[in-house]
C-alpha cells in the first residue's frame, strides 16, 4: 500500500485514527471486529450473527467490493464497504462502525472518505439503505450530501449525485 493511500483522521475527543483501503493481510482484524461487533444484527440483517455467515459475508464483501477501514492502533475499528455497479457508475454504501467507537465522528470520516473515492473513479452516484429507525445515522447521511429518493414502512433509499 502506497503511504498517500493512508488516511490520517482524529475522532471527536482528538484521538488518532487512520484509514486506509482493505488488503488481504487486513482480513483476520477485519473479522477480529466483526466476532464482538454489538447489536448483531445491528442494521438489516448486517453484520450477520451467525459467526460461519458473517465470514462469508465479510470475505464476499472484501472480494467485491472496494473497502475502508478505520484503525486505531492495531485495531480495526470501522469498515466501510462501496459495492460497485460499473454498469450504472455507481455503488451501494455499507458502513459499520465497533460499538466502542460511535458518537466519534468516526463514521462520518469513513462516509466522506468512501465518497471521495467513489468520485475518484468517476462514479455518478452512490446510494444505501437505513432503517426508519436509525435516526443518527440518517443525520449523518444527509449531512454529507444523502437524500432521500424511496421509502417503506421499514426502510429509506438514499441517494448521493457524485
Amino acid at each position: 500500500m502506497k503511504s498517500e493511500d493512508l488516511i490520517l483522521c482524529k475522532d471527536r475527543i482528538g484521538r488518532p485514527f487512520e484509514v486506509r483501503e482493505c488488503s488481504p493481510p487486513d482480513f483476520s482484524c477485519l473479522m477480529d471486529m466483526y466476532r464482538v461487533f454489538l447489536p448483531r444484527p445491528a442494521s438489516q440483517g448486517l453484520p450477520p450473527p451467525e459467526p460461519e455467515t458473517c465470514l462469508k459475508w465479510a470475505t464476499s464483501l472484501v472480494e467485491t467490493a472496494i473497502n475502508l477501514l478505520a484503525w486505531q492502533g492495531k485495531r480495526v475499528i470501522g469498515h466501510a464497504a462501496l459495492i460497485k455497479d460499473l454498469a450504472h457508475l455507481s455503488g451501494e454504501f455499507v458502513i459499520f462502525v465497533h460499538q466502542d467507537y460511535r458518537n466519534l465522528g468516526i463514521g462520518t470520516e469513513l462516509t466522506r472518505i468512501t465518497l471521495k473515492k467513489a468520485e475518484d473513479l468517476d462514479f455518478k452516484s452512490v446510494w444505501l439503505t437505513v432503517s426508519i429507525t436509525n435516526v443518527i445515522a440518517s443525520r449523518l447521511y444527509r449531512r454529507v450530501g444523502f437524500e432521500y429518493c424511496d421509502m417503506d414502512e421499514c426502510e429509506r433509499t438514499m441517494i448521493i449525485k457524485l
